[in-house]
């Protein structure tokens, strides 16, 4: 366990301190950034599926599905760095955008099915919960204090999934309570803040914000979720 939370830690630390900006200078420094502090919470979760291997536990589904995850997660933090360094930004940004949310999506939605999995209840019940996130992100959108556009629904059913994410993780039990819980609540406030960068009024994108408010809680989560994979 001590080596799946350094090595998470290690990506947290890797993406609030950029050592990478202070050897590549540009918009390269900040690709490879993402790229190296993504990379850790890989390993994490590899450290944390051999500790199971180790004490003796079977390399079960939930293990895989969890590892992919991460995969999917790096890929996506993939495509979401290539933005500056494109030959067109500007013209360029909503494509890779895209391409990044869809990787994202699917990791979450791998987190969410290892999560049912680890709950007693019919998943029914947890719906109401998960419909609070879409809802608060619907009244935003209506109030006009975000923006959707025609991105408005897939943000939603995005919402949606983060939402019955959070509600699956209240309802797991413990040990795995202690990392799938807290981790659920900083993805759904790295998503959040992400949408009010991005779709808010004002679209106060600056780097400061953005460090703290998406990925420092982000990579927290990553973290998080590495050292639940121990426990599945």
């Amino acid at each position: 366990m001590i080596l799946t939370v350094a090595l998470g830690l290690c990506g947290v630390l890797c993406i609030m301190l950029q050592p990478a900006r202070k050897l590549l200078k540009g918009p390269m420094g900040g690709f490879a950034g993402k790229i190296f502090s993504s990379m850790f919470f890989c390993l994490a979760g590899v450290a944390g599926a051999a500790q199971r291997v180790r004490r003796g536990e079977p390399f079960n589904w939930q293990t895989a599905a969890l590892l992919l995850g991460f995969c999917l997660a790096c890929l996506g933090d993939i495509m979401l760095a290539l933005e500056p360094v494109l030959e067109n930004p500007e013209k360029d940004r909503n494509y890779a955008r895209a391409m990044g949310a869809v990787p994202f999506f699917l990791a979450h939605a791998l987190n969410l099915a290892v999560l049912l999995s680890k709950v007693e209840l019919n998943p029914l019940l947890l719906l109401p919960a998960a419909l609070l996130l879409p809802a608060l992100f619907a009244v935003l959108w209506q109030r006009k204090i975000l923006d959707f556009g025609r991105e408005g629904v897939p943000l939603l059913i995005y919402g949606l999934l983060l939402g019955a994410l959070l509600s699956a993780a209240a309802w797991t039990r413990s040990p795995l309570l202690w990392f799938a819980l807290p981790a659920s609540c900083l993805f759904a406030l790295s998503d959040t803040a992400l949408f009010l960068f991005i779709f808010g009024k004002k679209q106060e994108n600056e780097r400061v914000k953005t460090v703290w408010l998406v990925m420092f809680p982000y990579y927290l989560a990553q973290a998080l979720m590495a050292c639940a994979v121990v426990f599945v």
